[in-house]
């Protein structure tokens, strides 16, 4: 009897301490999810408020003051410019530095008229950005683990004559837009992959591209984001 009770004491504990560890490894799955999750959450929102600040104001036109005290408008560069990669777009936005005098990485110590923020992907994946114009400036990296970055332009096809507000969009890639200035808005495409692997993840994605991102361990994530060009198509 003793040692029936034993034994059947013995299977309980087993039984608590195996559901215990099913329990916390359970757990551990759990948490790693939810901290990759928020890690790429927390990249994707400071990507995203940098973008729509700088498309407040891309491609802006200043007013001036005139000598008989009245007032004119000023510049107006280019709101973008891009190139087209497999995996590594690229783009710059143009801003008058009397509107925002700092650059994609907080800096303002520019003295030129017009800031150019350039972004790309370096050979870290990572998505990095500088003052394309501003002598001596170097990549400076923003978010970690981007895959791809595509951007695409919607480019207003303008008659001559018609009102450039009401004229129709097209879709197209850097190489296709033969008018900076009449791209309206862009789309911005960010794959994401968590820096490690987790013991569990979800099934296959497709990216930016169409393609389909296989599970390998981490988990991925694609952002897409329509940036409208606040100051375009008004003129």
């Amino acid at each position: 009897m003793w040692l029936t009770d034993t034994v059947l004491a013995m299977t309980v504990s087993l039984g608590v301490t195996a559901a215990a560890v099913s329990a916390w490894s359970d757990l551990r799955v759990t948490h790693q999810a939810v901290q990759a999750h928020e890690q790429l959450h927390t990249q994707q929102r400071e990507v995203q408020r940098l973008l729509d600040r700088l498309a407040l104001s891309a491609g802006a036109t200043t007013v001036a003051p005139s000598a008989n005290g009245t007032w004119h408008w000023g510049l107006k560069p280019v709101p973008l410019a891009g190139t087209d990669g497999p995996r590594d777009d690229t783009v710059t936005w143009f801003l008058p530095r009397e509107l925002d005098p700092r650059d994609c990485q907080g800096n303002q110590v520019s003295t030129l008229d017009v800031i150019a923020h350039q972004f790309k992907l370096n050979t870290k994946q990572e998505l990095s950005c500088k003052d394309n114009q501003r002598a001596g400036t170097l990549f400076q990296g923003l978010a970690e683990r981007v895959d791809d970055f595509q951007v695409l332009y919607a480019q207003a096809l303008v008659t001559p004559g018609d009102n450039p507000a009401l004229a129709p969009l097209q879709w197209r890639t850097a190489t296709q837009v033969d008018d900076w200035r009449q791209v309206r808005a862009l789309e911005v495409c960010l794959r994401w992959s968590s820096p490690a692997k987790l013991l569990q993840v979800s099934l296959s994605t497709t990216g930016c591209q169409g393609e389909t991102v296989l599970v390998d361990g981490r988990l991925h994530r694609v952002q897409r984001l329509v940036l409208r060009l606040a100051s375009q198509g008004d003129t």
